[in-house]
C-alpha cells in the first residue's frame, strides 16, 4: 500500500514542521510493514497549488491523508479535489481539528471519503492494515451508500512513550532549520526547530477550549523525559540543530514534570538554547522553576497576554490572569535573563476602541522583546464560537486570524479599522520603542540570517 500525508500550507511560510502528520508517518512507518510513505509538504514551495496537484496525480497513491486546520480549509478541499482525478483514485481521509469539531460537515464534502476524529496513530494504522476498509475501527467516520457511518470515538493513547519520533526525514529539514524564526529575539543565527512533549491543555480559554479537549481528551498527558530526551539527540547529531521550542501549550502546567525535564536536560550535555510557551499566573505562582530550566539552556519565554483591558480577559477570553500578573511574570523572567513573547488578539466582540487602544499601549509599556497581534477569530468547536456565531459573516473557507476579522455587526469594530489599529500596534510596539528599534535593526536587519526570517514574518502582519 502506498499512502501520502498532505499538508496544504500555501501561505505564511514559517520554520515549524508538521509534526502531526509527521507523526503519524513515523508510527506507521514502525508499525505496518511493506508501507510506502510519502509526505506532501508545500510550506516553501513556489507554486503549492501546482504542487500539491503534480503530487497527487503522479504519486498512484492508495490513501491520501490531508491535514486540515479552518485557516487552511481552502487549500485542503483543493487537494482532495485533485485527488478526484488522479489516476489511482485515492481513498482521501481528513484529519485534524477542523474535520474534528465539524465531523458532519467535513464528511459531507464531496471528496471527502473518511475522516479521522482525534489522535489518529491508532485509526489510521488499522485502516491501513484493513486496505483501506473502515468498518468498525473506533475514531473513524466514514461514506457508504451515501450515508455516514460514525465508528464509536477512540480514547486518547495512554502512553506517548510508546510513538517513534516525528519522521522528520520526511521533509526538508534544512530549509526547515533555515527559516526557523521561533528564537530570533535571543538569536537570528540559531538553527532550531519544533518539539511537542505533550498533549492536551488543562486551561478552558475560550478560542481554544472544548476543541483541545475534543482532539487530546481532557487530562494532560506528558512524553516521559527520557523519550524526549532521545528525541532532541536525534536533532542534534541527525540534524546538526543546536536549539528547539517546546511548542506544548502550556509546558509548566506540570511542574513535577518540567522540573524533571530541565534537570535532566542540564545533566545531558546536550547544550540547546530553547523556548516554551507558559502562563502569566503559573510563573508568578513558580518562580523557582523558570531558575531551573534556565539553568538548563531556557533562552526565551512566550506568553499568551491576549489583552491590556482586564475586562476583555474574564468576559470575553475567561483567560483566568490578570493584568498584573502578566507584568509581574515579564518582570520575573527579564530578571532572570530571557527573552519574551507575547501573543495578544484584537478586534474581540463587544471590545471598544478605547480598549484597543489601551491593549497596544500595554503590549508597548510591558518589559518584552517581542509582539504578535492576531485578530479574534471564533474558530470552529470553542466556546467563543458558540458564544459569538451570530456575529460571524463569513464562511470557514475566510477564516484568517492573522489578516481579517471575520465579524461582521455593531459590536465588533469594522474589519478595516481593525487592520489600521494592528498596523498601529506593531508600528507602536516597534518602531516607536527606540529599545526594540535597534534590537531590529541589530539583530536582523544587519544580519542575512534575521533578515530573511524577519521578512517571513512580516507576511504574517
Amino acid at each position: 500500500m502506498k499512502i501520502a500525508f498532505v499538508f496544504p500550507r500555501t501561505r505564511y511560510p514559517s520554520g515549524q514542521p508538521p509534526l502531526g502528520i509527521l507523526s503519524l508517518a513515523a508510527y506507521l512507518r514502525e508499525t505496518v510493514p511493506d508501507l510506502a510513505i510519502d509526505v506532501i509538504d508545500t510550506t516553501f514551495d513556489r507554486y503549492p497549488f501546482e504542487t500539491i496537484k503534480y503530487r497527487i496525480e503522479q504519486g498512484n497513491y492508495d490513501l491520501l491523508g490531508i491535514s486540515v486546520m479552518t485557516a487552511m480549509l481552502s487549500d485542503a478541499i483543493y487537494a482532495s479535489q485533485a485527488a478526484r482525478t488522479a489516476p489511482s483514485h485515492p481513498i482521501v481521509i481528513w484529519g485534524g481539528p477542523h474535520p474534528t469539531v465539524l465531523p458532519e460537515e467535513s464528511l459531507a464534502h464531496p471528496s471527502v471519503d473518511m475522516i479521522a476524529l482525534g489522535e489518529a496513530e491508532l485509526t489510521m494504522r488499522e485502516l491501513v492494515e484493513r486496505g483501506g476498509n473502515p468498518e468498525g475501527i473506533e475514531g473513524l467516520w466514514y461514506k457508504h451508500g451515501g450515508e455516514a457511518v460514525r465508528n464509536p470515538p477512540r480514547m486518547p493513547i495512554h502512553d506517548l512513550g510508546t510513538l517513534p519520533y516525528p519522521a522528520r526525514d520526511l521533509i526538508d529539514m534544512e530549509t526547515y532549520a533555515r527559516a526557523w524564526y521561533s528564537l530570533t529575539a535571543a538569536s537570528p543565527e540559531l538553527r532550531g526547530t519544533s518539539v511537542i512533549a505533550s498533549r492536551g491543555c488543562p486551561f478552558s480559554c475560550t478560542y481554544c477550549q472544548p476543541t483541545l479537549e475534543h482532539l487530546f481528551g481532557k487530562r494532560l498527558r506528558c512524553r516521559p523525559v527520557p523519550h524526549v530526551l532521545g528525541e532532541l539527540r536525534e536533532l542534534k547529531t541527525r540534524y546538526r540543530l543546536d536549539a528547539f521550542m517546546l511548542e506544548d501549550d502550556t509546558f509548566i502546567a506540570h511542574e513535577g514534570w518540567a522540573t524533571e525535564f530541565a534537570q535532566a536536560l542540564r545533566e545531558s550535555g546536550l547544550d540547546f538554547r530553547w523556548g516554551c510557551n507558559v502562563r502569566a499566573d503559573l510563573v508568578v505562582r513558580s518562580p523557582h522553576l523558570l531558575q531551573e530550566m534556565v539553568r538548563a539552556g531556557l533562552v526565551q519565554i512566550n506568553m499568551g497576554i491576549e489583552s491590556g483591558t482586564q475586562r476583555i480577559l474574564d468576559e470575553v477570553y475567561d483567560k483566568r490572569i490578570t493584568v498584573d500578573e502578566v507584568r509581574e511574570a515579564a518582570l520575573i523572567a527579564r530578571k532572570l535573563g530571557l527573552r519574551i513573547g507575547g501573543y495578544f488578539m484584537l478586534g474581540a466582540p463587544t471590545e471598544t476602541r478605547a480598549e484597543i487602544v489601551r491593549t497596544v499601549e500595554y503590549a508597548a509599556r510591558l518589559p518584552i522583546d517581542e509582539a504578535a497581534f492576531n485578530v479574534t477569530t471564533p474558530l470552529p468547536g470553542t466556546y467563543l464560537w458558540d458564544k459569538t456565531k451570530e456575529l460571524v459573516g463569513t464562511t470557514w473557507r475566510e477564516f484568517d486570524y492573522y489578516r481579517q476579522s471575520v465579524y461582521k455587526s455593531e459590536q465588533v469594530i469594522p474589519a478595516w479599522q481593525l487592520d489600521l489599529y494592528k498596523k498601529w500596534a506593531y508600528l507602536r510596539f516597534y518602531a516607536l520603542t527606540p529599545s526594540r528599534a535597534w534590537r531590529i535593526l541589530v539583530s536582523d536587519v544587519l544580519s542575512m540570517d534575521g533578515l530573511r526570517k524577519l521578512w517571513m514574518r512580516m507576511q504574517r502582519f
